[in-house]
């Protein structure tokens, strides 16, 4: 007995037996013969039809169970692969080696000579791994992932655009990561074409490494947010130690000022800077934008105006600010921005401040009486133009009077309707506080600001300096009509003058004409009788110093228009110290109320 499959012989029975005659010869549709030797007739024919059927159907079930058991085998392989893939995944939050363990499974799984994979995010590099040999060139995949992503075809065995140089077909799937994240697997020379369970296991490796990808991106993200967070509260820390921790005591000002970004750090600053010897200086900036770029210039602002202020040898504000703008005028030209800049020199001995406004807004001046004033920039922002003059200008502050000098970030504050505070609300509400000390106007100002702007407050950063001039020292002393007595207040006023810085010139045309006051009080009023009393008043305002004295004794019988320095060579001796005293000082007045004379005689204190 002979089996054969066409022409050829699959098995003999027995084994190594000849064929002899007579024969029987039946065969299949499907090509399988079976010859018996030794028989013959037609009954012996049907018997090895329903033999050669029986065997026929038992090989077709062996052959369909070989091949389900390899199907189950496969199966189970890929089952084994994607849970050690999961499983390694797992174990790394690193997208390179998420995207190799993907290449080198896939391409293990299809057997297959070459894998690739390629991950864009934005503003980062491209990121590829390949599994291939001989290896492909960089440009070669991201070429082919470009030409998928236009003309997406899982096997493209028939689109050469997207192949691979040298590859005879090839699978090419999305890495679903989340929006803006392009990755592509790409899967070529298989022996055969990918089937669909191909194409379905690539699609679902790719999908769960998809998601994994996704958490090691938000871990990536979270942990450079963190990161960038403690370098900006660092930076923060720097920028608030960089700006003065303590207010200077300015002799005769109620000083404030703060600083408050917008965000972590700004490109508002200020700076208060008092040295022995050398006028009050301060300095308020706002650079252009918001965030490091402006903190970082704010920085260099700040510290050259601060070592300009301290060690130049000048002190005229527009000096300053030239130094200024020819320091740093390369720096903001090559990043584009400028920086607003305010300079303030208070001679406090006169009551004058010079300044320097190079577009800083808004600068308001608080009279003690009257309306507020916006004042005007009179030059350019530094950071802008090279060769610029600059200049300075001047401002009296009497007693009483505010300065306030601020960044754009209070008055440009925004409600939800897009309505700015604006300046007209700011002078109006500064105006209204003015008789508060210098702090509580500030703390004025920004509750209404925040209460005007709600949840728009602090879109900019919002700096202010506020200058309030103090009242002017004022001594009121009881005094016998004595001579004694007299140097006493000799010498009082003296040391209240020189406290408050007055020139030495004017002091002793103070101390001469009050002397002259004091001695005809003494001699006239009260005749030498020592139990007369003179109340005297001195005390320095913005506009000069004002000396005053009242008694009870005898008035004076004279008309002041008519007194006049008398003629040497008619040997007076009298009449020489009320004439002077009339000559060298501005104002002298006389009159008696209720019994008691008041004398008041003033100097006027003009700005340097």
């Amino acid at each position: 007995m002979q089996l054969f499959n066409g022409d050829a012989l699959l098995d003999t029975f027995p084994p190594g037996a000849l064929p002899s005659v007579p024969a029987i010869m039946v065969t299949t549709p499907q090509g399988l013969g079976l010859q018996v030797s030794g028989m013959a007739g037609e009954g012996w024919d049907f018997a090895v039809k329903e033999m050669l059927q029986s065997f026929e159907r038992a090989f077709q079930d062996g052959v369909e169970l070989d091949s389900l058991t390899a199907a189950l085998v496969e199966t189970q392989d890929r089952l084994v692969a994607m849970y050690d893939l999961s499983k390694a995944a797992r174990r790394t939050l690193d997208i390179s080696t998420l995207l190799q363990l993907l290449t080198d499974e896939i391409n293990r799984l299809l057997s297959a000579t070459g894998a690739f994979s390629v991950l864009t995010q934005p503003g980062l590099p491209n990121l590829v791994y390949q599994n291939c040999s001989p290896p492909l060139s960089e440009e070669q995949m991201l070429e082919a992932a470009r030409q998928y992503r236009s003309f997406p075809i899982h096997n493209n065995s028939n689109d050469f655009r997207s192949m691979p140089i040298g590859s005879r077909n090839a699978l090419m799937i999305n890495i679903p990561v989340h929006e803006g994240v392009i990755g592509i697997l790409a899967v070529f020379n298989r022996a055969g074409v990918f089937s669909t369970p191909d194409i379905k296991l690539a699609i679902a490796l790719a999908e769960q490494t998809g998601a994994q990808l996704e958490n090691a991106m938000l871990a990536q993200e979270t942990l450079v947010r963190a990161r960038f967070e403690t370098e900006i509260n660092l930076a923060h820390q720097v920028q608030t130690a960089l700006l003065p921790q303590k207010l200077p005591p300015v002799t005769g000002l109620d000083l404030y000022a703060v600083s408050v970004p917008a965000r972590e750090v700004g490109g508002d600053f200020f700076d208060l800077v008092l040295l022995p010897e050398h006028p009050f200086t301060f300095l308020l900036g706002d650079v252009t934008g918001k965030g490091m770029p402006s903190a970082m210039l704010m920085t260099m602002t700040r510290t050259v105006g601060r070592s300009a202020a301290r060690n130049m040898p000048y002190s005229e504000p527009h000096q300053l600010m030239q130094r200024l703008n020819t320091d740093l005028l390369d720096d903001y030209s090559t990043v584009g921005m400028f920086c607003t800049v305010f300079i303030g020199v208070f001679d406090d001995s006169r009551r004058n401040l010079k300044y320097c406004n190079a577009g800083q807004s808004p600068i308001i001046h608080l009279p003690a009486e009257g309306e507020p004033v916006l004042l005007p920039a009179g030059d350019i922002p530094i950071g802008i133009f090279d060769g610029h003059e600059y200049t300075s200008q001047e401002i009296s502050l009497g007693s009483g009077d505010v300065l306030v000098i601020a960044s754009d970030g209070l008055p440009e504050a925004r409600n939800n309707n897009e309505e700015m505070f604006g300046y007209e609300r700011m002078k109006m509400t500064l105006s209204a506080s003015r008789h508060l000390s210098a702090k509580a106007m500030v703390d004025t100002l920004f509750s209404a600001v925040e209460s005007f702007s709600g949840n728009q407050y602090k879109e900019d950063d919002c700096t202010i300096i506020i200058i309030k001039v103090n009242s002017m020292p004022k001594k009121i002393v009881s005094i016998q009509a004595t001579f004694e007595e007299v140097r006493t207040i000799d010498e009082a006023l003296r040391a209240l003058l020189q406290e408050e810085k007055i020139p030495e010139d004017i002091i002793t045309t103070c101390e001469l004409a009050f002397h002259e006051l004091l001695t005809n009080r003494v001699d006239h009023a009260y005749n030498g009788d020592p139990n007369g009393r003179i109340i005297v008043t001195m005390s320095v305002d913005s506009g000069g110093i004002v000396l005053e004295t009242r008694d009870t004794g005898t008035p004076a019988d004279l008309d002041l228009k008519k007194v006049k320095m008398p003629d040497p060579t008619e040997l007076a001796e009298s009449g020489y110290g009320l004439a002077i005293m009339m000559a060298i000082m501005d104002e002298v007045d006389f009159y008696t109320v209720n019994g008691e004379n008041i004398w008041r005689i003033s100097k006027k204190l003009k700005p340097a």
